[in-house]
């Protein structure tokens, strides 16, 4: 379930780690993934692109830091997501951000007209952004930016069989979400001949 546009598992860690020397460079191979993350937690499509704008500036002003860092990728998901989540709940705290998780997919037109592959999966974003927290937070961690088990509990602060277990549920939210209803065939009274 890794995007299009997503570097492989297996081999992301080793470019992180080797050849990530040019902040452009690492916008260009960031920037995708990590809005397309954030678009589908946030409660509002508008807060998406500007908590990624603010983490790749704070990426930019850590720069020479951020290279020390043997994973400065989930660096940027770790800030992201935190500041997305201390947002909403100023907003909350403010009534400006309603509890209901439902009304959190009403606006993604607007990131359906920002990228053309939430365009192309709006029914999975609606449904991640339907789940609850954590539950979004790992499918999107493990399923849109193809982190493991292991490294999304690292940039959740939870332990990997906690992070397995969340992703267990949230996939069995989003197969009962994104199954198709069943087509209702004809009615045939019982003994009547076709």
């Amino acid at each position: 379930m890794n995007a299009p546009g997503v570097p492989d598992p297996a081999s992301r860690g080793h470019w992180a780690r080797m050849t990530v020397t040019s902040f452009p460079d690492f916008f260009e191979q960031w920037w995708p993934p990590l809005l397309r993350c954030v678009i589908s937690q946030a409660s509002d499509t508008r807060w998406a692109e500007d908590i990624a704008q603010d983490t790749m500036m704070a990426a930019l002003g850590n720069w020479e830091r951020l290279l020390t860092f043997e994973r400065p990728d989930a660096w940027l998901f770790k800030v992201a997501i935190r500041s997305l989540r201390r947002l909403e709940a100023r907003a909350r705290e403010q009534c400006l951000l309603p509890d209901d998780t439902g009304s959190a997919t009403g606006d993604l037109g607007l990131a359906a007209a920002m990228d053309d592959w939430v365009a192309g999966h709006l029914d999975i974003v609606a449904a991640i952004r339907s789940l609850p927290r954590r539950q979004s937070e790992v499918a999107a961690l493990h399923g849109l930016a193809g982190y493991t088990f292991a490294e999304a509990g690292q940039i959740l602060g939870i332990g990997e069989p906690t992070a397995k277990e969340h992703f267990r549920r949230a996939r069995q939210r989003l197969q009962h979400l994104l199954e198709p209803a069943p087509v209702p065939g004809p009615q045939h009274p019982q003994g009547a001949q076709t």
